[in-house]
C-alpha cells in the first residue's frame, strides 16, 4: 500500500512538471499554486458545501500570480493536470472564483484548452 502511494505521488509530480512548462519559474509557480489550492479540495471534490477562507486566499494568490499570458498558460496546464489527478468536480471548479469573489484568469477545468 505504501509503495502505491509513493508511486502515485511521484507520477503526480512528474505530470505537474510536464504540464507546467520547462522553466523552473513555471515549475515553482505550479508547485506553489497546487500546494495552496489543496485547501480547496474539500469544496472542489464536493465533500464540503463551501470553500474555506484559506481556499479563497489561495484563489486570490493564483489571481495575483497570473500576470502574463505565459504565466496564465503555465498555470492553466498545471491546474488542468492537477484537477484531473485530484478528480475535481468541473462544476465546482467553475463556481470557485465566484463563490470566493475573486476573478481568476486561469480556469481550473480539466477540459480547457490552455493554449488559447
Amino acid at each position: 500500500m505504501e509503495k502505491k502511494i509513493v508511486v502515485a505521488v511521484i507520477a503526480f509530480w512528474l505530470t505537474l512538471s510536464f504540464w507546467s512548462g520547462s522553466t523552473s519559474v513555471a515549475n515553482d509557480i505550479c508547485t506553489e499554486a497546487v500546494t495552496k489550492l489543496r485547501n480547496c479540495l474539500p469544496f472542489l471534490t464536493a465533500t464540503a458545501p463551501s470553500p474555506s477562507l484559506s481556499c479563497c486566499e489561495a484563489v486570490g494568490w493564483v489571481n495575483q500570480h497570473a500576470t502574463t499570458t505565459q504565466d496564465r498558460r503555465d498555470l492553466c496546464k498545471c491546474l488542468k493536470s492537477a484537477s484531473l489527478a485530484y478528480k475535481v468536480d468541473p462544476t465546482r471548479a467553475k463556481e470557485l472564483p465566484e463563490v470566493c469573489k475573486v476573478p481568476v484568469p486561469v480556469p481550473i477545468l480539466p477540459q480547457i484548452d490552455c493554449d488559447k
